[in-house]
């Protein structure tokens, strides 16, 4: 069993969870053991091996590479040849305690709010002046598991003029203006969580909640932007290690006893030193829940010509607009054919003897029909009708 694991078993027990926490905590803790069934694999030197199932819950640090893989692998053909920025939208703390009482609802305004802000600023004239593209990625947490939701964005850089013809360059330094993105993302995020509050749409005391954005509106909405990326090579990397992350990873449990959990935290204000630090089991779980995705939600959108509407169509006429200005589609593409430990590092393949390096091949699959410490017929259904919730696919063209 993994620490995360062994936490989740503990953690479970605890009184004050509801279905949905008590659920997600099951299936880390059974994750990779004889509970979630296995299989067993033969070779003809006589070895065997036996490879336990996972619970592909979306919030299991365990099973998010195969997802990031596949969804790494099909993002290859949607890079463009420019340079690509990266952009990160936060806010204030007066707006945490709604956020977390109105996941679903903060989340989606988040998400609108952002988008509608860089397409807007981007078009107009004294910015770039054309329509831009891109992905966002919602993360809720600190390097504590404190609560801290923001979006990071990857933007390629130059937009697609207004009238659809000629693709515009952008500057290969900086997007836009931070302070321009800052402005207009406050007015309307405020806006559009006063709209919900004047509808009486929120969970919790509304007098709170208007206090706490007349609050947020003096405060700076902080959106910064990173070193733009060098090739379209290194978008792909930064993917691959980014988009599925959890909370936390197994790696940064360094103990734990009967009743402390110690974990690693990097101390980015003090020279980027790592730290150690040490919560009671309670605590712990508390703060791991606190990044609990509303069911069904999508954590990675699209916007733009890269939303989610014929993107891949969309995607083509813009690498052709690119191409009409002197810029090959090739350029900086070729790196991306080199293997790449962080993006090939989960690959469906052959397995191989540990012993002599033959294919083992399958000898026997066992499933366990029930669980004593999950729901009654819990396995069974989570075995037909496994599903991940990663991210928007690609539209796909049915062949008539």
């Amino acid at each position: 069993m993994s620490k995360l694991g062994e936490i989740a078993m503990i953690g479970k027990t605890l009184p004050d969870l509801n279905k949905r926490e008590r659920q997600v905590l099951s299936h880390i803790a059974d994750c990779h053991t004889e509970r979630m069934g296995s299989n067993t694999l033969s070779c003809e030197c006589g070895n065997r091996e036996i490879h336990y199932n996972s619970c592909r819950d979306r919030h299991c640090p365990l099973c998010q590479g195969a997802a990031r893989a596949k969804w790494v692998r099909e993002r290859l053909n949607e890079l463009l040849p420019v340079s690509y920025f990266h952009v990160v939208f936060t806010i204030p703390k007066e707006l945490h305690s709604l956020a977390r009482a109105n996941h679903k609802i903060f989340y989606k305004a988040l998400f609108q709010s952002v988008h509608n802000t860089l397409l807007e600023v981007c078009a107009n004239k004294e910015n770039l002046g054309g329509r831009i593209g891109g992905l966002s990625v919602l993360h809720t947490w600190t390097q504590k598991l404190t609560y801290h939701p923001h979006l990071h964005c990857i933007v390629p850089s130059g937009g697609v003029s207004p009238d659809g013809k000629h693709w515009i360059v952008g500057n290969s330094k900086y997007l836009v203006p931070v302070k321009k993105l800052s402005a207009v993302f406050r007015g309307k995020l405020l806006s559009a969580l006063r709209k919900y509050c004047d509808r009486d749409e929120l969970f919790g005391n509304i007098a709170s909640y208007n206090k706490a954005l007349y609050g947020a509106a003096s405060k700076p909405f902080v959106v910064y932007a990173k070193k733009p990326f060098g090739s379209p090579a290194q978008v792909i990397k930064y993917l691959g290690r980014y988009t599925h992350r959890v909370g936390i990873s197994e790696q940064r449990i360094v103990s734990i006893n009967e009743k402390n959990v110690c974990f690693t935290w990097l101390d980015r204000a003090g020279g980027h030193k790592r730290k150690k630090m040490t919560l009671s089991h309670s605590e712990f779980v508390h703060r791991f829940l606190f990044h609990l995705l509303p069911r069904g939600m999508r954590k990675i959108r699209y916007f733009g010509y890269m939303s989610n509407r014929d993107r891949q169509n969309s995607i083509e006429q813009v690498r052709q607009l690119i191409g009409e200005t002197g810029i090959s589609c090739a350029e900086g593409l070729d790196e991306i054919s080199k293997p790449d430990k962080e993006s090939d590092d989960v690959k469906p393949g052959k397995n191989l003897c540990c012993k002599c390096g033959r294919e083992m091949s399958l000898w026997g699959h066992h499933e366990i029909e029930s669980l004593p410490d999950s729901e009654p017929g819990w396995l069974g259904r989570r075995l037909e009708k496994r599903r991940n919730i990663h991210g928007p696919e690609p539209n796909k063209h049915k062949a008539s």
